[in-house]
């Protein structure tokens, strides 16, 4: 076992995700292994976890485990979300990936969700004069941390990720007007006090961390100054992401910058997206790939340093 080798899962509702990195001097890390698989927890909905997903979440969780032996990692953090903590068998099915992986899994709130989220993008992002939104889009919740250099005005998770949006208001193909009014009247009602601060804070730029604002990396021009993060080029985004939108199932599948996993879930991401770009009108976006699981692992050199 390398003492220097700790391992983060991250049991989102949508996409598992490992990652494994070895420990220098002076709190620094390199990224050994990165993996991602697609296990759709919140697939029917937050309420309930069914028995497809629970398989695919322990397939999941047995590659990971045996990815971690074969690394020789000393210390392993697995972290449930949003599926895991609302589900009304999250906990016992937590439980059962624990016991088929060997892996103990820690089940946090939103709170400490979006704290983690804060913590990997601060470790990579310079520090702006200006307040920016951080908008991290899960399958189950949706993070928004709303900070200034060390100052954290807003941090909250809210109930609206791509899979319960998709199963409450994409029932056709393409989406419909009706649907999207009614989805957008939800983000309304669930948002009004966010969207107050933000436009009584004037939100200089918005920074996306998630797998929809990875496929906007990929259209978009951008500035590339970091292996971890991007400015993004915003003329032009919402018509980008109204093609995307009006676009039915078969047209989505011919744009190859849209990975298969994402075909679904990708529509009701943009209405989000787009919404809050009408919403605040950010003057700059930016897309790190650092997010929750990378600030766990600041987390753990911090406390082992102690």
């Amino acid at each position: 076992m390398n003492e220097q080798r700790i391992a983060v899962i991250d049991l989102g509702s949508n996409t598992f995700h490992l990652l494994i990195c070895e420990l220098h001097q002076h709190g620094s890390w390199v990224t050994l292994l990165k993996e991602r698989v697609y296990v759709k927890l919140a697939d029917g909905g937050l309420e309930f976890i069914y028995e497809d997903a629970i398989q695919r979440a322990i397939d999941a969780m047995l590659r990971f485990s045996n990815l971690i032996r074969e690394y020789e990692v000393s210390r392993t953090r697995a972290i449930g979300t949003s599926a895991l903590r609302e589900a009304w068998n999250g906990v016992a099915v937590a439980e059962k990936l624990s016991e088929v992986s060997g892996i103990p899994i820690e089940i946090i709130d939103g709170h400490q969700e979006a704290r983690f989220i804060l913590g990997g993008i601060k470790s990579v992002l310079p520090d702006m004069d200006q307040y920016g939104l951080i908008m991290d889009i899960g399958g189950g919740s949706v993070e928004f941390i709303l900070f200034k250099k060390d100052i954290v005005a807003f941090a909250e998770s809210f109930k609206i990720g791509v899979a319960v949006l998709y199963d409450t208001y994409h029932h056709s193909d393409p989406i419909s007007e009706i649907q999207i009014q009614s989805l957008e009247q939800e983000l309304d009602d669930k948002l009004a006090l966010l969207i107050k601060l933000l436009k009584k804070t004037s939100v200089y730029y918005l920074v996306g961390a998630s797998g929809s604002f990875e496929v906007l990396y990929e259209v978009l021009p951008k500035n590339i100054t970091s292996t971890h993060w991007a400015e993004l080029e915003i003329t032009g985004i919402v018509e980008i992401m109204n093609t995307v939108i009006l676009a039915n199932i078969a047209e989505r599948r011919k744009m190859r910058e849209i990975p298969e996993e994402r075909i679904d879930y990708i529509v009701v991401a943009y209405i989000l997206i787009r919404y809050l770009f009408r919403k605040i009108a950010p003057s700059k976006l930016y897309y790190c790939e650092f997010a929750l699981k990378e600030g766990v692992v600041e987390e753990m050199i911090r406390t082992n340093n102690e």
